[in-house]
């Protein structure tokens, strides 16, 4: 246990080295800085764009991928190493587009799925689970990594350090705040009165005892109002009787 102990303590201290910190840059073309050029780390999805001199911050950390991209100039990948944290700014270089057009048609924004930097279709994740996503999980079977020098850093700080707890918190808190948002448009607090027999002054409390039931939950994300709302009757019943015996 203690050369297991040893060998966390050992993997935390270099993992604080792995941490993305801020990443000040400038995207240049011919020695100009380029405004509104839209940068993004491939590996958080998270996106910046350049202000009017091509100034932009993102956080980042080595081996990760930046994409710079704009309808003007061309599209360009860079790995980030040790050394990019070393220049300050980070100068990234892109050429303008070859392609004149003499009118331009804009169908929607610009977006990283359109200009094929990531799959179309694929999950879109909240801020809470973005930050989860990107802090990782730890299991103990990733100890496993260790025999072929493969195991994931930030798991592991992040559970030592109680970050994974407090987003896993975070993220809860928000599917319960986008769970009350959606009973608001399939419940309106006159439904919960005048239909359910709820007083006003312990609507909001039933909100908060409805979202916390999982078959409710359920029939929201599946996107079946007749379920949930039937479901919603029978709790309305319960908690009526919650209030009568307080």
């Amino acid at each position: 246990m203690n050369k297991l102990l040893a060998i966390l303590l050992f993997i935390t201290a270099t993992a604080f080295c792995q941490e993305r910190k801020p990443l000040p840059g400038r995207v240049v073309s011919a020695n100009a800085g380029v405004a509104d050029v839209f940068v993004i780390n491939k590996a958080t999805g998270s996106e910046v764009k350049t202000d009017a001199g091509g100034n932009f911050n993102i956080l980042s950390k080595t081996n990760d991928v930046l994409v710079v991209y704009s309808p003007r100039v061309a599209l360009r990948e860079f790995a980030i190493s040790e050394k990019s944290f070393t220049e300050v700014p980070y100068v990234i270089e892109v050429e303008a587009s070859s392609i004149e057009l003499k009118e331009v048609v804009v169908d929607g924004s610009i977006t990283s799925e359109k200009l094929g930097i990531v799959p179309a279709n694929q999950k879109k994740y909240t801020p809470a689970e973005r930050r989860l996503y990107t802090a990782g999980d730890f299991k103990p079977i990733m100890l496993l990594g260790l025999l072929a020098g493969g195991m994931p850093l930030d798991p592991v700080i992040n559970a030592i350090n109680g970050r994974t707890k407090n987003l896993k918190k975070q993220l809860a808190q928000e599917r319960r705040e986008t769970l009350l948002e959606k009973l608001h448009n399939i419940c309106t607090v006159t439904e919960i009165t005048n239909d359910l027999k709820i007083p006003e002054e312990h609507v909001d409390g039933f909100l908060y005892y409805v979202i916390e039931d999982k078959e409710v939950a359920t029939h929201v994300a599946a996107k079946n109002e007749t379920l949930a709302k039937f479901r919603i009757t029978e709790l309305a019943q319960k908690y009526s009787e919650l209030i009568k015996n307080e």
